[in-house]
């Protein structure tokens, strides 16, 4: 599902920089939903939601299937784009606009030209019934460099692809993940993962790698030691606790979902203070019951749990991960467990439905979507969005961080709210299209 091999190139410069101003966008959040209807809900939430594709984010000539004849929304030529993926969106409150990280992107057809591990491109879109447009900032250069001295010194790197982003505490931040090694289809090795963080300065800023912030996959993956339990947390997806439900002089927090590497894992939750989301050390991890301080070994699976792993020696790299054998310490080596097929996840707070959201693809290779009441869970039954047999080589679902807040308007001008739109990448394109999913059915049983 990703390239074989890829060619190491130098580190570009940041992207040009946008204008600073004030973002002017509050909070709106519903009334809670009494708890007999909540109750209610679990017995009558729809198994399924219709999806339906808007237009092409990236690329210049779709023309494989799925995707020939859809609206090209954008032709991405300027940026150097011709394929793409992942489409990771979030809000900055800096500048006011939409930011979209893509993982490998080629400036040419079949994964040619100039390759770049990541690029950064923005949006002011706020009418997305119609597609979601880009802004033309000009040649779309890497925005987050290699960092070879912080891979183990006899390991190889083969790229950095983003999988999540927030604006929280008044900074940017992306997470990502150093790739060692493309394996079979829906599997790869990493690393570790990390956080960069934009920083103000000449030339428009830059984004550095924020050291604190490493979590090595395994032993001698990086040039960081390995903590037990960092193999669960190298592709992230995150959200912040809404404003309004933090009370005066209590922590707000980041909430970070995290799975392991490739498409086979569980996923497993942890949160931080907003003001530390580059220490490891202030994590706490989700036991099933309680917090736990930095011991990610301990983190229980809350989406995609699997009793066992696959394969023929599943049964010692459950062993290996279990926290009460050794402290999870020999999981260094053998790998995270396997089997829960949560995969690519994008995670928001949706006002309309006053719930978390989830997205993810499953292990069929169909898109799911749950709701809750906290992070934590309980998480409801999957609902899917789109199936592989209506788009085959689909993956990574990214939601859009304005659905559901009333920022959106339709054709009309009107508030755009029941609306959940969000990216999806094909493989047949290598290309991300823009997709939108209608909450109404949904909002009712909830509400």
């Amino acid at each position: 599902d990703a390239p074989a091999a890829l060619a190491a190139t130098p580190p570009l410069s940041a992207p040009p920089a946008i204008p600073r101003r004030e973002s002017t966008r509050t909070l709106r959040s519903a009334e809670p939903a009494p708890a007999a209807a909540v109750t209610a809900a679990a017995v009558t939430a729809p198994k399924s939601l219709a999806s339906s594709h808007i237009g092409w984010v990236t690329g210049q000539r779709n023309n494989a299937i799925p995707g020939l004849g859809w609206p090209q929304t954008n032709n991405t030529q300027w940026a150097g784009v011709y394929g793409t993926d992942l489409g990771i969106m979030w809000f900055n409150g800096e500048n006011g606009l939409t930011q979209l990280a893509f993982g490998d992107t080629f400036s040419g057809p079949n994964m040619t030209g100039d390759w770049r591990s990541n690029v950064l491109l923005l949006s002011d879109d706020t009418q997305l019934y119609n597609g979601l447009s880009l802004i033309d900032t000009g040649y779309a250069y890497q925005f987050i460099p290699a960092a070879r001295n912080a891979v183990f010194f006899i390991g190889s790197e083969v790229t950095n692809i983003p999988s999540a982003a927030i604006y929280a505490n008044g900074e940017n931040y992306v997470n990502y993940f150093s790739v060692k090694s493309w394996d079979t289809p829906g599997r790869w090795t990493t690393n570790y993962s990390a956080i960069s963080q934009f920083v103000p300065g000449p030339n428009g800023g830059e984004w550095v790698l924020q050291r604190s912030s490493i979590r090595s996959a395994g032993w001698f993956r990086s040039s960081t030691p390995y903590v037990a339990g960092s193999q669960n947390f190298q592709q992230m997806a995150y959200v912040l606790q809404p404003e309004d439900q933090v009370a005066p002089g209590e922590t707000r927090y980041l909430y970070a979902f995290g799975t392991p590497a490739g498409r086979a894992g569980s996923a497993f939750l942890s949160r931080v203070p907003e003001g530390a989301i580059t220490d490891l050390g202030q994590y706490e991890y989700w036991d099933g019951s309680t917090w736990v301080r930095d011991k990610p070994a301990v983190a229980a699976p809350v989406i995609g749990d699997s009793t066992n792993s696959t394969g023929l020696f599943g049964c010692i790299i459950d062993l290996a991960n279990n926290p009460n054998f050794f402290g999870g310490w020999f999981a260094g080596f053998t790998g995270a467990k396997t089997g829960g097929n949560v995969s690519e996840m994008s995670v928001q707070y949706n006002e309309y439905l006053d719930k978390y959201v989830v997205m993810y693809g499953d292990g069929f290779n169909n898109i799911q979507l749950r709701t809750a009441d906290t992070p934590e869970g309980q998480w409801s039954d999957p609902i899917q969005v789109v199936s592989s047999i209506q788009y085959p080589g689909l993956y990574a679902p990214m939601i859009h961080p304005l659905s559901g807040t009333g920022e959106l308007t339709d054709a009309s001008g009107d508030p755009d709210v029941s609306t959940l739109y969000w990216n999806m990448s094909l493989w047949g394109n290598y290309n991300v299209v823009l997709m939108e999913t209608d909450l109404a059915p949904l909002h009712t049983t909830l509400v």
